[in-house]
């Protein structure tokens, strides 16, 4: 089972979340600007974007959004540590 163990968001809508296996995901989320319902039409603010949060190794919004760490890997960017660094 993968979990997430921390999350960043940055000002542009990205996410980057660290892995309990040592991995580190980027993950870009223009997509939510876009989109609409009750739990996302906050989260087009980025006051309450980065707000986001780890629950249970699933990276979650206060709004009840949330992304499993299977899909992150799946469709996020793995951040080299090393050149990061």
């Amino acid at each position: 089972m993968i979990k997430a163990i921390r999350v960043v968001a940055d000002d542009n809508f990205n996410i980057t979340v660290d892995l309990e296996d040592g991995r580190t995901i980027r993950f870009e989320m223009n997509f939510i600007k876009s989109e609409s319902g009750p739990v996302v039409d906050p989260l087009r603010q980025i006051f309450e974007f980065k707000k986001v949060f780890v629950r249970n190794g699933i990276v979650t919004w206060p709004s009840g959004y949330d992304i499993d760490p299977y899909f992150l890997v799946e469709r996020g960017v793995p951040v080299d540590k090393d050149k990061t660094a």
